[in-house]
């Protein structure tokens, strides 16, 4: 895969993944209902974050979100399509939250298809950084806050152990 943040999406019914196939821990795969009276913290961000982004690919990669930090911007009215990224399900007359922030991608390979190809099982990770990301936390039509952030990644370093 291209080493670009917007990759991991998980799209489609969320499922419960088993982290330790690959060594590491659970992604967070299930978001939170997080009601939209409530209000956001960098805690509840950040959980919002990896429920979107984190998952086991079809390619047999689990895709991680770690050193997460977010900076959350003051609500503002829902630009509508002039927004910088889908926001699916969203409640267009409610404030949005612009966020910026950064974390670091790991990505981990089956630890007996590393050993295969001669590698580290125990390090059958790599990581890299989208140091300048850029996203929204917006309420949707079912009351509830979701965010997502995207943006460039560097490239990928590989040999890594997985992160417990």
């Amino acid at each position: 895969m291209a080493a670009v943040a917007v990759l991991g999406l998980g799209v489609g019914a969320a499922v419960a993944v088993d982290g330790s196939r690959w060594g590491a821990r659970d992604p967070v795969t299930q978001c939170a209902a997080i009601g939209a009276s409530t209000a956001l913290d960098s805690n509840a961000v950040t959980a919002l974050v990896r429920c979107e982004r984190e998952q086991a690919t079809a390619s047999d990669e689990l895709w991680l979100v770690e050193d997460f930090s977010v900076q959350i911007g003051a609500a503002r009215p829902h630009k509508g399509r002039e927004e910088l990224m889908t926001m699916a399900d969203s409640d267009t007359s409610k404030s949005v939250h612009s966020l910026r922030g950064a974390w670091t991608w790991v990505v981990c390979r089956d630890p007996k298809a590393v050993a295969y190809s001669g590698g580290d099982p125990a390090r059958n990770c790599g990581q890299a950084r989208v140091a300048k990301a850029e996203g929204a936390c917006w309420v949707t039509s079912f009351g509830t806050w979701r965010c997502n952030m995207t943006g460039p990644a560097a490239a990928r370093e590989v040999g890594y152990p997985p992160p417990r």
